[in-house]
């Protein structure tokens, strides 16, 4: 009776210790710098001015994740590009700057960590969906659109608390509709409607802090 008593506490303890350490380390709050490659896509309600351009530009965001599993985990993207739209003349193909934007993307998805939570680093893929903002200067109208993004990198955890992400991911917005050429695995084409994005990559450097 007395080694069943032992053997109990024992093994309470220990799940004990186990769920605290699991516990340890849920948030991770990582603020970053980037670069964002500029994207474009057709205008058509002007006989002048035949696509519109996002242009490149150095960004800043965060990224807030929560430990779901050891290996996955849902995370919140937020990225800010203060930058400028430039149109591109129909008859001559040249981009103009047209007025400044300051960019916001919202996203909320998830990350697929590799290697076991002890590792110092830990290569990840991740995908996300949610909303560009575009605060447009020069009384040009402000635009929100649906937005996602996929792509991945690496974690290195230099201690239990500080660590640094690396990360690239493409971050497609849309931006218009129009008559393209639509070919099914067939060969068969035909004129559709279809959608445009602002097809935009996002290469950043963070710190990780997790309390």
């Amino acid at each position: 009776m007395r080694n069943r008593a032992v053997l109990a506490l024992s093994g309470l303890l220990l799940f004990s210790a186990g769920n605290a350490k699991a516990q340890e380390h849920k948030f991770e709050l990582t603020p970053f710098a980037s670069y964002e490659t500029s994207g474009s896509y057709p205008v058509t309600t002007s006989f002048t001015v035949d696509r519109l351009r996002a242009n490149g530009n150095i960004s800043f965001g965060t990224f807030l994740n929560y430990s779901l599993t050891p290996y996955f985990e849902p995370e919140f993207l937020w990225v800010h590009n203060p930058s400028s739209f430039s149109q591109r003349d129909a008859v001559t193909g040249i981009y103009i700057k047209a007025f400044n934007s300051q960019i916001d993307q919202y996203q909320f998805g998830g990350s697929l960590l590799l290697r076991s939570p002890e590792a110092k680093w830990r290569p990840y893929f991740g995908a996300t969906l949610g909303f560009t903002h575009d605060g447009n200067s020069g009384g040009n109208p402000n635009r929100t659109a649906f937005a996602y993004s996929f792509g991945g990198g690496a974690k290195y955890y230099a201690t239990k608390h500080l660590g640094f992400r690396f990360d690239a991911r493409y971050l497609p917005t849309y931006g218009s509709s129009s008559p393209g050429l639509v070919c099914d695995p067939f060969g068969f084409c035909y004129t559709a409607r279809v959608h445009n994005y602002l097809n935009r990559g996002n290469f950043g450097v963070g710190i990780i802090l997790r309390p």
